[in-house]
């Protein structure tokens, strides 16, 4: 069980969005997964709506239409690309409140995703004693001010005329890909006790793999109303992150295909 692997470093874009297409299936093909996953899904739905809602009347509604031709301009750009970084946005957004007002959701949905490929190191996760509720807490918290952050900083990006409609919300696929796919993974982290700056580099050393992933349903979450549906299918998927990615060892005996 050593950490030392012939494997390379980290797996390809490509290749995460692979596993987000197989963790697709195995969620949709998995009973447990679909018996426990409506509750996240549901949560996590209503948050996200109310998220684009917010922001999208923020946009349209809030900001004066100014009498400027060049400002006017500037006025459409920012609230086409605003819109688009909502749409991208919102979903993780609501992922990290779901997680800190009840990480018990993900968690299941989680496990079962994991049960299904890997039943003994589900049984191992579920038994180890995790990080503890403070430490996992102020962990999402703090991923949660990096993603409005630098949010912030791709929406001052999207301000640029013209191009930044473009690269703004490119910038912001890129982020939320990987950071969702971090978060995804906060079950795993915490159970593992693996603290902030350790999942930092997990992440960073990985990140292709976990862009490619995140990539796929990041994309998929963002369609209003069914998009955030698919959540707890993203959370039960990610279990081949973990069997495929950051402890790629040999799948237990009785797991299956």
């Amino acid at each position: 069980m050593s950490s030392r692997s012939p494997r390379p470093a980290s797996l390809s874009a490509v290749s995460g969005a692979s596993l987000a297409l197989r963790g697709l299936r195995l969620a949709l093909g998995n009973r447990a997964v679909r018996r426990i996953y409506l509750r996240l899904a549901l949560a996590l739905a209503a948050t996200s709506i109310v998220l684009v809602a917010g922001l999208s009347y923020a946009l349209w509604t809030l900001i004066p239409v100014p009498e400027s031709p060049l400002l006017l301009v500037l006025v459409w750009t920012l609230r086409i690309a605003g819109t688009a970084l909502a749409l991208l946005a919102s979903p993780l957004l609501a992922l990290f409140i779901v997680n800190i007002a009840f990480p018990f959701l993900g968690e299941d949905v989680f496990l079962a995703g994991l049960r299904a490929v890997a039943p003994a190191r589900a049984d191992e996760l579920a038994a180890a004693n995790g990080a503890g509720f403070t430490r996992s807490t102020v962990s999402s918290i703090r991923r949660l001010l990096y993603f409005i952050g630098m949010t912030l900083l791709i929406f001052m990006l999207a301000l640029v005329p013209v191009l930044g409609a473009v690269l703004g919300p490119l910038a912001q696929l890129w982020l939320t890909s990987s950071m969702l796919s971090w978060e995804l993974l906060d079950p795993y982290f915490d159970r593992r006790g693996v603290d902030h700056a350790g999942q930092r580099a997990t992440m960073k050393a990985h990140r292709g793999a976990m862009f490619g992933f995140g990539a796929p349903w990041t994309l998929l979450l963002a369609i209003p109303i069914v998009g955030p549906l698919g959540f707890g299918l993203a959370q039960a998927g990610a279990a081949l992150l973990v069997t495929e990615v950051l402890e790629p060892r040999s799948r237990d005996a009785a797991s299956s295909a």
